[in-house]
């Protein structure tokens, strides 16, 4: 196995993750949202027609059970989502967005357009197109390692 000096390529991806989160979290501060909040409500306004469980949550953002309950209660709290009993299994949860959560969903496509302009600024189309391949391998492959745990 071959390393790069100084685990560079590890080492950007660790920087570009904060650099989102950073823009992310400076964008969603005047919606009283965090990155991880505006993930968790993009989430469940995209599939709002659908029965949506805090394990769908966690699958689709890899976070744990605690992570994604305190996501959900903070989301509730601000009413952004409610949560009701599944009618088949007492023991599940639904998540369904309120009408003050369904109102930030232009907000939040927004801020997701932005950031993907800033982030491929300067990038050819076929190096958009390449850099999405690279990174969804990069994805597939750590995805793997997690899965195999």
């Amino acid at each position: 196995m071959r390393y790069l000096p100084h685990y560079k390529t590890a080492g950007h991806i660790i920087q570009l993750g904060n650099a989102l989160a950073w823009f992310r979290n400076q964008k969603m501060q005047s919606k009283g949202l965090t990155s991880s909040q505006s993930d968790a409500i993009r989430f469940i306004l995209r599939h709002q027609d659908e029965e949506i469980t805090a394990g769908d949550l966690m699958e689709h953002l890899g976070l744990s059970q605690s992570t994604v309950a305190g996501l959900l209660k903070r989301l509730e709290e601000k009413g952004l989502i409610e949560r009701r009993t599944d009618g088949s299994d007492g023991r599940k949860s639904v998540i369904q967005p309120t009408q003050e959560g369904i109102l930030l969903e232009e907000y939040l496509k927004d801020i997701a357009f932005q950031t993907e302009n800033i982030l491929l600024q300067g990038m050819s189309e076929s190096e958009q197109a390449e850099f999405d391949r690279l990174l969804q391998i990069a994805l597939d492959n750590m995805n793997a390692v997690r899965a195999s745990e």
